[in-house]
């Protein structure tokens, strides 16, 4: 990813210019630490004016509503104190002057603000974008003092530069920046990588993709020209790796700066999103998987001791079978077992052979109702671990922040509510005349088999394995379901699983009225009278 640059934020303020000069201010929230949102109208157009000082993301831009959902933002509901101060100082405010200092990026719009005694006053609100540095700042323009912070830095964090509320304002410390417009051809080839910050993602993009069809004196003219004319275009890569004003390749072009920021940081935005709250939720199920398998572990140790289960009885039944020919105040005894080997049995010398028989009687109970409950209940621990398996597997194919916010708010025992319609996405496909619908979560697979299936339709899984539940949908109850749309359905669910990569997967399937959803949370669903296949 590139990160944001003075020259897009430069020519941000070009293109935005006519649009912020008299725009009101009439709303401000902040949905997170790092976020802010202006809600501004200007000449009965409305716009939302999106800061992101975040500094592994740190952008501002109008924001489209298809990339505001890219971004998943969430007011909450008490306004955090930065934004409440910003509602005191600029909120129904007009903008009446924006400024981007040469070379920074710092973007700075003014207001005047008239307090109590209807005095004015020339604020000016300082978006700072400079990775881990990046700040927010409001201060009086007049008297050059903050008034507040996004964040605030004390001597602590910083030895060159403090900000809170009353210190005098200063810019950041100045880098050492070269004008490439004014650069020798010599100097630009000796320093390539030293060159000004400004146009770096530029000229690494130009000599990167560019320098096998230019000499060295046209790659330096060729880029200076490109500056100096100022005849921008806007352009992605496809893969999002990349974003620049050069036509580089295998890209595509958008109709303006804001357009290039907003769709470009948005995607990377909404990919950071997933990959967080995809650690989190991977987190919570392998902490549960941990304890699982070791009970597990333990259930199968308990199962295993049947035998000696067995043991006990055997032992306690020969003593009863020996009573006559035993006495008290004995360590061991040898007997004959009924198969008629000799076994030697350890006994208790300070109580009688038949209470050393009863002791042996209560070993064998013991042992077995741990291994007849061990028995009964590592089904439903089996059942726990496919559960949060398949939550893991869907959780790893998801692209949908929503679909893994109601996965991480299940596991936390919540109940996640959308502002959307709850209705969920269900994707499917027509084959011979018929549709296969694919469940790729535990909610789309609820609503699957409550909304869409009828008892009669033919419902496919894979065998004990994570997957998506896959669902051929009849046209009618007299529709016969050919062998062709059953191997395509199990091919389908094949590849909708954790097993996609094997040689060989065994798929089952059944007729929906045979599959119930389980009592518990855990397991999604019972299913009877199925039939196995191996794709």
């Amino acid at each position: 990813m590139i990160n944001f640059d003075a020259l897009v934020l430069k020519l941000f303020e070009v293109e935005n210019r006519d649009f912020f000069l008299g725009a009101k201010i009439q709303k401000i929230q902040q949905p997170s630490r790092n976020e802010l949102i202006f809600y501004l109208r200007q000449n009965s157009v409305s716009k939302k004016f999106y800061i992101n000082f975040n500094p592994e993301i740190y952008h501002l831009c109008f924001i489209s509503d298809k990339n505001q959902n890219r971004r998943n933002l969430t007011v909450p509901k008490t306004a955090p104190m930065f934004c409440m101060l910003l509602r005191k100082y600029i909120q129904n405010t007009k903008i009446i002057a924006i400024k981007v200092p040469k070379y920074e990026r710092i973007f700075e719009l003014y207001f005047e603000y008239y307090d109590e005694l209807n005095e004015k006053t020339i604020l000016c609100l300082a978006v700072e974008l400079m990775g881990k540095y990046s700040n927010v700042i409001l201060y009086n323009y007049d008297t050059n003092v903050i008034i507040g912070c996004a964040h605030n830095v004390s001597s602590q964090k910083s030895r060159e530069r403090e900000l809170y509320g009353s210190l005098p304002y200063v810019y950041p410390i100045k880098q050492k920046k070269k004008n490439l417009l004014k650069a020798d051809i010599d100097s630009f080839l000796n320093n390539i990588d030293k060159i000004d910050s400004s146009y770096y993602y530029l000229t690494r993009a130009i000599v990167e993709d560019f320098s096998s069809h230019f000499k060295n004196n046209e790659l330096y003219y060729n880029l200076v020209n490109f500056l100096s004319e100022k005849n921008y275009r806007y352009f992605i890569k496809k893969d999002y790796s990349k974003y620049s004003l050069y036509d580089f390749g295998d890209n595509f072009e958008v109709n303006s700066v804001n357009e290039m920021i907003d769709e470009y940081f948005s995607f990377h935005q909404q990919r950071i999103l997933l990959n967080n709250i995809k650690t989190k939720i991977d987190k919570l199920i392998n902490t549960q998987l941990v304890k699982l398998n070791n009970l597990k572990k333990k259930q199968q140790m308990q199962i295993a001791k049947i035998d000696k289960a067995l043991e006990y009885k055997t032992k306690a039944d020969i003593l009863m079978a020996n009573l006559y020919y035993l006495s008290s105040g004995q360590k061991n005894v040898t007997l004959t077992d009924f198969e008629g080997k000799e076994i030697v049995i350890e006994l208790d010398e300070n109580i009688s052979p038949k209470d050393n028989a009863n002791k042996y009687y209560a070993l064998y109970k013991k042992t077995k109702t741990a291994y007849e409950h061990s028995l009964s209940m590592i089904n439903e621990t089996n059942s726990q671990i496919l559960y949060f398996e398949e939550q893991k597997y869907f959780t790893s194919v998801s692209d949908d922040i929503n679909d893994l916010n109601e996965i991480f708010s299940e596991l936390k025992g919540n109940t996640y509510q959308k502002t959307e319609n709850n209705t969920p996405k269900i994707d499917f496909i027509e084959y011979n005349g018929m549709k296969i619908y694919i469940g790729k979560n535990k909610k789309q697979n609820d609503f699957i088999l409550s909304k869409i299936a009828s008892g009669e339709d033919i419902w496919f899984h894979p065998l004990n394995a994570p997957g998506a539940h896959i669902l051929v949908k009849k046209n009618n109850s007299k529709d016969i379901i050919s062998d062709d749309i059953i191997l395509k359905a199990a091919n389908l669910t094949k590849e909708y699983s954790s097993q996609k990569n094997n040689s060989k997967t065994s798929i089952i399937y059944t007729q929906r009225k045979y599959v119930k959803k389980a009592n518990n949370k855990q397991a999604f669903v019972t299913y009877k009278n199925e039939t196995e296949i191996v794709i």
